[in-house]
């Protein structure tokens, strides 16, 4: 019998240490974190998710919080502590200055304007469109007013024949920005735009199969690296009011495989000012400002104010 009891102590201890040390998972409610988290998705926290209570909150970290009315909620962290949060034409401003997200928050946060199949091809060229902040997935906001969205950009998957680094030159602008990529073998993505402000650029090597879909919920393949290789202001004037024209081409001299494979349109999501039109929120001590990645169908801190550190359940894992 007492043979017994310990077994069944010892296991009883086993389930409780696996409890807390298993990754939470939680299923997605309501279009508030839409397109990268839609309704039915599940997400989950990393490994000993206890400890989320004494970690350090970092900007643009997605969250489990305690909402007021004392339900839970997924929102993305934007201000901490001591901090002024603004909305300024629907960028995110800290104590006045412009907040430039990575391409990995860009990859979760952004949405897909448009997308083609480019087989084969050597060029690809976009003309100066106004593009809005619509929302396929928001289909029961029908009277949604919709806002203009400066930020956008291309992603573009080249497939580079094997050869030395540097071989192939292939040439992308946005506006006033112009840059040229020396690629090596295989198959890689260009980024470029606008974005918070900056004119950004940045390259990766893609793993096998990856790919870009008009339809996607992500407007980057994966492997968005966490900073930019070109990130600097936008030129006062250049595009203020008006979308940028695009374009895309593979320079003379390069052994080509199979082109410009695939492109497609980003937008960056566009945060609206609160109801009653506040902009601007100070934030004390034991603050933190949370908002919502589909700014117009959700409810955050622009509504309810900021929350005390207590309300940060659980960060989730980043995509």
């Amino acid at each position: 019998m007492r043979r017994r009891l310990t077994v069944i102590l010892l296991a009883g201890i086993a389930v409780t240490v696996g409890l807390a040390l298993a990754p939470r998972r939680y299923e997605v409610e309501g279009i508030s974190m839409g397109p990268g988290l839609l309704p039915g998705d599940l997400v989950s926290t990393g490994w000993l998710p206890e400890r989320d209570r004494w970690r350090t909150p970092e900007r643009f970290d997605r969250w489990i919080v305690t909402l007021p009315d004392g339900s839970a909620g997924i929102k993305r962290l934007t201000g901490v502590p001591g901090e002024t949060v603004s909305l300024a034409a629907g960028d995110l401003a800290i104590d006045g200055e412009l907040v430039l997200k990575s391409p990995a928050v860009l990859a979760s946060i952004g949405s897909v304007v448009s997308g083609e199949a480019a087989p084969a091809k050597t060029a690809w060229s976009r003309e100066p469109e106004l593009v809005l902040d619509r929302a396929p997935f928001a289909t029961e906001m029908v009277n949604l007013r919709l806002l203009p969205v400066r930020d956008i950009g291309f992603a573009a998957i080249i497939d580079v024949a094997d050869g030395q680094p540097g071989r192939l030159r292939v040439r992308g602008t946005v506006g006033s920005l112009s840059i040229t990529w020396r690629l090596s073998g295989g198959r890689c993505c260009l980024v470029a735009g606008r974005l918070d402000g900056h004119e950004v650029a940045v390259a990766w090597p893609l793993p096998a199969g990856a790919t870009l879909l008009a339809d996607d919920s992500r407007c980057l393949p994966p492997g968005a690296p966490g900073r930019w290789s070109v990130a600097r202001p936008w030129p006062a004037g250049d595009g203020d009011d008006d979308a940028p024209a695009m374009s895309l081409d593979l320079l003379p001299g390069g052994e080509v495989r199979g082109g410009i494979e695939r492109v497609i349109v980003w937008r960056d999501s566009r945060y609206r000012p609160a109801a009653d039109g506040t902009t601007r929120w100070q934030l004390g001590q034991d603050a933190f400002f949370l908002l919502g990645d589909f700014s117009a169908g959700s409810r955050d801190s622009r509504q309810f104010g900021p929350l005390p550190r207590s309300a940060l359940r659980h960060r989730l894992s980043q995509p």
